[in-house]
């Protein structure tokens, strides 16, 4: 246990209109078998009884910091926002609609203190529907322990070009692909990285930035439980436009889009902040290429959004209407 002013583990909680599931979400983290910990909640601006609920739980626990927002500031705004409020050594995020086994927090911090050069614990995990009931296992085994940066990369990598050969992307366990996200992590490694974007799958490239920066370990046991339901935020937010509007809080353009230009760029971007030995850089900057090589659905989704953007800046009217609402 830690005896200093500031507790060991951070958990950061953004929400906006949350009443939903948030209390059951608040018990299942404070039920946790390890109890050196703080739960920082952003408001988004909630218009529901969120802000009441986290009072609730504030006043009965001084383990739960409550914070609201002057204004909305965008979902990947708020998801930094409980990052910079964080005082522990290690950090997670939590959602209010998802659940966690009672000891999910004291065997990801058994696994990062017996292993220095893991950057990040996550747990296996299940989706489960609004009552709680499991749906089924999210892909686990990812097998992100490679001795070097790009040796991690090319195997997180490698797991999008298998599902791709599989065509299985309709399938819901494949979400286990980004579960890692909220995993237990570094503070100090995660500060130096871009945090979460104001773009479409920003999730990713923090996942692969700090892939960079360390391996990750995965338990055993299934202690994380992804929630589906109808008002879940990547259903709520299906076409680009109201994607980007969720991610920033403001409204998306209507007139140009590029988030597949912008990942590639976030990549290399990334690379650059990773501040490794030349060797390294320049071989991670290879594999975040190659990746578009060896997933042509990636390049050919580079072309498909240049000529959707090009019919839109033309304003062909007759071509609009062939447009995909989502790409």
């Amino acid at each position: 246990m830690n005896t200093s002013s500031h507790p060991c583990i951070s958990i950061g909680l953004p929400v906006y209109n949350g009443e939903e599931f948030l209390s059951v979400a608040l018990e299942s983290l404070l039920n946790q078998t390890f109890k050196d910990f703080e739960i920082i909640i952003s408001d988004n601006c909630s218009t529901d009884q969120t802000a009441e609920i986290c009072q609730e739980f504030a006043a009965l626990d001084s383990r739960v910091i409550y914070h609201m927002n002057e204004r909305n500031l965008g979902a990947a705004a708020n998801f930094n926002r409980v990052v910079e409020l964080a005082r522990g050594e290690f950090f997670a995020w939590a959602n209010h609609d998802d659940l966690w086994g009672k000891t999910y927090l004291e065997h990801c911090l058994e696994h990062l203190e017996n292993h220095p050069s893991a950057v990040l614990t996550y747990a296996r995990s299940a989706l489960i529907d609004e009552a709680g009931n499991r749906i089924a296992p999210l892909l686990d085994g990812l097998d992100l322990t490679q001795l070097h940066p790009h040796q991690r990369l090319k195997c997180y990598h490698d797991l999008f070009c298998t599902i791709d050969r599989k065509n299985t992307w309709h399938t819901r366990e494949i979400e286990g692909l980004w579960i890692p996200v909220y995993g237990l992590i570094r503070l100090d490694y995660l500060r130096t990285t871009g945090l979460i974007g104001p773009y479409i799958s920003s999730d990713t490239i923090l996942i692969e930035e700090l892939l960079m920066k360390g391996e990750f370990l995965e338990t055993n046991e299934c202690l994380f439980f992804k929630r589906d339901h109808p008002q879940r935020s990547m259903r709520s937010s299906v076409p680009y436009d109201k994607r980007i509007e969720w991610f920033t809080g403001e409204a998306g353009s209507k007139l140009m889009l590029f988030p597949r230009w912008r990942l590639l760029w976030e990549r290399l971007r990334a690379t650059r902040r990773s501040t490794l030995d030349r060797w390294e850089e320049i071989s991670c900057y290879a594999e975040m290429l190659f990746f578009y090589v060896r997933r042509p659905s990636e390049g050919k989704a580079l072309i498909k959004e240049t000529l959707i953007n090009a019919v839109r800046m033309l304003g062909m009217d007759f071509l609009k209407t062939r447009l995909p609402q989502k790409w």
